[in-house]
């Protein structure tokens, strides 16, 4: 990926409700699930994805902080997806090492307001976790550099840290329903929801 398209990407950023893609059936959907940090107490919930429809790779958790129960404010804040953890059993999402001041820190989250900016410091933020955000000293500049992306951050496999996937936990299918021998071609795929030409298979969903 170029420099170019690095800097570019910020602004090709979609939600999933409401684009051309969808989780598959019989995979985790982490919509509407609880975001809770390692004492368990609720963060708030993950109301969307943020992906980008060229590279199929999602980037953020959308969290909505309105039910909490550490006294936050009501806004949303975008959590890299490789930050985030599925607990083992349960039905929720972990933010290993997180603190108030951490959540405090990050900007707020709009649709269709991302900036390279925004994203760089939400970055330089969860570096500060130690293990969990991948620690780095980093500084804010104006837009990503090279290879952004390609920190552990963005890392999709990390959510699975605690829980083993059952099968193609990260692949989309088209809403109309996908043939049983696309089902388990690749387990990292995005697919659109009217179906996708054989030629682009074998693209990363992250």
């Amino acid at each position: 990926m170029t420099t170019e398209d690095n800097d570019l990407e910020y602004s090709r950023l979609e939600e999933l409700s409401g684009s051309d893609f969808e989780i598959a059936d019989g995979q985790s959907d982490i919509k509407g699930w609880d975001v809770k940090n390692d004492s368990g107490e609720v963060i708030g919930d993950v109301e969307e994805l943020l992906f980008n429809p060229q590279t199929q790779k999602v980037r953020y958790i959308v969290v909505d902080t309105d039910a909490n129960d550490l006294r936050l404010p009501a806004r949303k804040i975008l959590i890299p997806i490789g930050v985030a953890e599925l607990h083992e059993e349960d039905d929720y999402v972990v933010i290993p090492q997180i603190t108030v001041s951490h959540i405090e820190t990050l900007p707020d989250y709009e649709k269709g307001t991302l900036t390279a900016e925004h994203e760089k410091y939400i970055r330089t933020t969860f570096s500060s976790l130690g293990t969990a955000g991948i620690a780095t000293s980093e500084v804010v500049d104006p837009a990503p550099p090279q290879n952004f992306y390609e920190h552990e951050q963005f890392n999709p496999t990390r959510i699975y840290n605690r829980r083993k996937p059952v099968s193609d936990p990260e692949k989309l299918l088209p809403e109309v329903g996908t043939p049983d021998t696309d089902v388990t071609s690749n387990p990292e795929k995005l697919l659109p929801k009217n179906g996708t030409p054989d030629d682009e298979e074998g693209k990363d969903i992250f």
